[in-house]
């Protein structure tokens, strides 16, 4: 909300590597919106990775908190892997929930259509496509929680 009681709208943008948005909840809320999201697109979290933890513990630097959640679709994975098996390389399919520091949220996620690129097969743009779309559409669920 701004200070006038009214719900920010949040957008989400594409860089052509990933798309990005910025919510307007705390940092765990994020998280969860996110996780509440996901297997509505039929996606599940395999890894989760507390990168400002580790790099405290590695190096004792301090970075605003910074939470890597490895994504996947069973079927669109499963899909991918039978017309290109080293597409593991570029599997799950990370989000990045990032502390900035004006206290905002950012949440990014891996734009797929650099699967087709990556493998340079073109059987892959359909699905590519459909999970573009789906990524999109979690990246809005959680802009407007």
């Amino acid at each position: 909300m701004n200070d006038s009681g009214a719900m920010m709208q949040s957008s989400v943008t594409e860089n052509g590597m990933y798309f990005q948005t910025t919510v307007n909840t705390d940092f765990d809320t994020t998280v969860e919106n996110i996780r509440e999201a996901l297997p509505g697109e039929g996606f599940g979290i395999l890894t989760e990775i507390d990168f400002s933890g580790k790099m405290k513990e590695k190096l004792d630097a301090d970075i605003p908190r910074c939470l890597i959640l490895g994504a996947c679709n069973p079927p669109f994975g499963l899909e991918a892997y039978k017309l290109e098996p080293w597409i593991g390389i570029e599997l799950p399919c990370n989000i990045v929930v990032r502390q900035m520091e004006d206290g905002k949220v950012e949440v990014a996620m891996k734009n797929p259509a650099l699967l087709v690129e990556f493998t340079g097969q073109e059987e892959i743009r359909p699905m590519s496509e459909e999970i573009k779309a789906k990524v999109r559409r979690i990246l809005n669920s959680i802009a407007s929680a």
